[in-house]
């Protein structure tokens, strides 16, 4: 570009008409919906299934002399859980948090509330109200948590670890400050701890020794 001429293809009154196609360029853009920072307003989950949240927007919009404008709320929006089929790691998202929300191309309703392919439920592009929530920015530290490094595996809580399984098989040595519970028997090698039994003692009302 030389002199005042404009870069654009076709364009050569100068700068007037190109500073016209770049503000209708930007006022275009403006109208796209992006990825924001948003703040958790309420949880909607179902049991044990994906639910949504509410919503809003933490960077607000401005007029031209720079006033804020808040966004409303967004409702209903489906949020993200880690899973693959039927498993999954359930961290379910709480009012205050502080997430984004990633915003569909096109009218995503229909397949929100049928979860099969569907058309667009309207002719609407880049809304906010077709988005997703992704959680876990600018959040407090936690108090529960599995963190993984290359030192190993921590579980972390200030409650209590439930395990629920069919059977399970610990293949370590096992070292454990507190009290263990089982309301079934433990077995160590071929020895069970509810069943296993003490020769070399006469019968009678006296017992044996504390273990050593």
């Amino acid at each position: 570009m030389s002199g005042s001429t404009s870069s654009f293809v076709g364009i050569t009154q100068g700068n007037t008409d190109g500073s016209a196609i770049d503000a209708a360029v930007r006022r275009n853009l403006s109208d796209l919906g992006t990825n924001v920072l948003v703040k958790v307003a309420a949880v909607h989950a179902g049991d044990g299934i994906v639910g949504t949240v509410d919503v809003t927007p933490m960077v607000h919009q401005q007029t031209s002399d720079g006033t804020a404008v808040p966004h409303g709320t967004i409702y209903g929006v489906p949020y993200l859980r880690i899973q693959g089929g039927t498993c999954a790691v359930i961290v379910d998202p709480v009012a205050g948090d502080i997430g984004y929300i990633i915003i569909s191309g096109r009218d995503q309703s229909n397949v929100v509330a049928t979860q099969a392919p569907a058309l667009p439920g309207s002719f609407r592009q880049h809304s906010m109200a077709d988005c997703v929530y992704v959680g876990g920015f600018l959040n407090g530290a936690p108090a529960h948590y599995l963190q993984i490094t290359t030192d190993g595996v921590r579980i972390v809580t200030t409650g209590k670890v439930t395990v629920q399984a069919s059977e399970m098989d610990v293949n370590c040595d096992l070292n454990v400050t507190g009290t263990i519970k089982a309301t079934g028997d433990v077995q160590a090698g071929s020895v069970s701890l509810e069943s296993h039994v003490h020769g070399g003692v006469q019968s009678g009302g006296s017992k044996t020794s504390a273990p050593e």
